[in-house]
């Protein structure tokens, strides 16, 4: 028996390991450790405040902030049945897609291009002027600037408040992100280019996984009361639990998604896979690319974004400042309220039980990466099944795990239970 080990895993957010288990020189066992220390955070924010706890999660990942408060504010709105007004709902989708144009600029141009040019890092590219590296940096300074206009700050955004926004963001900083906008518009097919010649990617198995997205009926949104599955369809909200059956593993700090529907598929090209399967409009070639095809996929969501994020800047420019920003509770009270959003990397889902003195008294947080964690190992095996060299497994196996663009911080959040060393790994 030998054993490869990859660690650490590199170009990817946050610290794991894969370890590949050869017998008679074939691969035959595959572990994907997701190695951060646990976060603790469900566990920090049972008694606090309801309104404590979107400031608190969002620290969770500086990558992901937005996305965490985002859906934190809408679980714990959906508890006590607070609808924010329609100019507060714009400005917070304007910092959601700011965010998720930085993130898939971060993964594709940082972490991928790299693989595509035959060099370590985007470091070596910069040195020598690659023009696809430097724009790529240029269009994740414009997502951030996305973030900073409607969230007031590029990490741990403060416009997003309990009931809606606590301001609009100024005309004049509107003005200049829609004249940034319109080059950025023009320029992205040339650059999408770059990551559209499919010779640059290995050959591939088809991406394993019941593919799953937040989603609502007849468009495509990063938000919604339904969880799509490519397999049975869609799901309220409220089941996510039962549907994902998540449980804890001893060789791993993140939760397992181990439910019977599984093992599930998230992120772009699982959302481009229900785009598809739902009969919506999709221009999305991917056979042949397997999960590869998540870097494919994450192109034409930023497309996609670009295009969206002109229509909200359309709308806050005719705004005539007199819209309400917030709605207040009638009065605090208790709640049960969950809420999902499509994060770059996939489904993310907050829960929430408020007592009624509008303190929590449970939480649970379910991210992408934890969702993905089992159909990665799966996935390394079918690919690299015949492949015998061991540098070839070890970077493939590498490169398999990075086209699923992990937020490996995001993931792990149990507690252990220090009962044995038999004992299982429980959230809080």
């Amino acid at each position: 028996m030998t054993r490869l080990i990859v660690d650490p895993l590199t170009r990817v957010e946050g610290h794991g390991r894969i370890e590949l288990l050869l017998k008679d020189g074939r691969l035959d066992d595959v572990k994907v450790r997701l190695l951060d220390a646990p976060r603790l955070f469900e566990a920090l924010v049972v008694g606090r405040r309801y309104d404590e706890v979107p400031d608190l999660v969002c620290r969770i990942c500086a990558i992901c902030s937005a996305v965490h408060k985002l859906t934190s504010l809408q679980a714990l709105e959906n508890a006590m049945a607070i609808t924010v007004p329609p100019l507060a709902a714009t400005i917070r989708e304007l910092l959601l897609l700011g965010g998720h144009i930085q993130s898939h600029a971060l993964h594709l141009f940082c972490l991928i291009l790299p693989d595509l040019r035959g060099t370590p890092d985007i470091v070596e590219l910069l040195r020598h002027n690659d023009p696809l590296a430097k724009a790529g940096l240029d269009l994740k300074a414009f997502g951030n600037r996305i973030q900073k206009v409607a969230g007031g700050r590029l990490i741990h955004p403060v416009n997003p408040v309990f009931g809606g926004v606590a301001y609009r963001p100024g005309k004049s900083d509107i003005e200049t992100l829609a004249v940034d906008l319109l080059r950025w518009q023009r320029d992205w097919p040339d650059l999408a280019d770059g990551f559209l010649q499919f010779g640059n990617y290995p050959d591939a198995c088809p991406a394993i996984g019941n593919a799953i997205a937040a989603g609502s009926g007849g468009a495509f949104t990063l938000t919604g009361d339904r969880l799509w599955l490519e397999k049975d369809g869609a799901v309220p909200v409220a089941d996510y639990a039962r549907l994902l059956g998540e449980r804890a593993r001893l060789d791993s700090h993140a939760m397992d998604a181990a439910g019977d529907s599984g093992p599930f598929l998230t992120g772009a090209l699982a959302r481009a896979r229900l785009v598809a399967g739902r009969g919506l409009p999709v221009d999305l070639p991917l056979a042949g690319l397997g999960i590869h095809g998540n870097n494919i996929a994450q192109v034409r969501e930023v497309d996609w974004a670009l295009q969206r994020v002109g229509h909200l800047l359309e709308i806050l420019l005719d705004d005539d400042y007199t819209a309400p920003l917030q709605t207040a509770p009638a009065q605090i009270g208790g709640g049960i309220g969950t809420a999902v959003t499509e994060a770059p990397r996939g489904l993310l889902v907050h829960h929430y039980v408020v007592d009624e003195w509008g303190t929590v008294v449970s939480a649970d947080v379910v991210t992408p990466t934890s969702i993905n964690q089992r159909v990665m190992a799966t996935q390394i095996m079918a690919d690299l099944a015949d492949e015998q060299n061991h540098a070839h497994l070890m970077a493939g196996a590498e490169r398999i795990v990075r086209a699923y663009d992990p937020c490996i911080s995001c993931a792990v959040h149990l507690v252990p239970v220090a009962a044995s060393y038999g004992s299982s790994m429980a959230k809080p």
